[in-house]
């Protein structure tokens, strides 16, 4: 795996890969590097879907206020 797709990968894991992960070779650690970016935007969109609904829950009036302390 090249130094370039190294880091993109360490970028998107947040920390340094396992030793193994050295053996796949470019394509295959874009193809991880890719697969983990879509599970992160997956795994905040569904949070992000979760915390509407539930604000839905609240009084209307009230919904812009709480969301704003929740989320500054």
């Amino acid at each position: 795996m090249s130094a370039e797709e190294l880091a993109l990968l360490r970028a998107e894991l947040g920390a340094p890969p396992p030793e193994s992960f050295g053996s796949l070779d470019d394509t295959q650690a874009q193809t991880l590097t890719l697969a983990l970016r879509r599970a992160r935007e997956r795994r905040a969109s569904g949070l992000n879907e979760a915390v509407e609904d539930a604000l839905t829950l609240v009084p209307a009036l009230t919904r812009e206020p709480l969301r704003r302390m929740l989320f500054r």
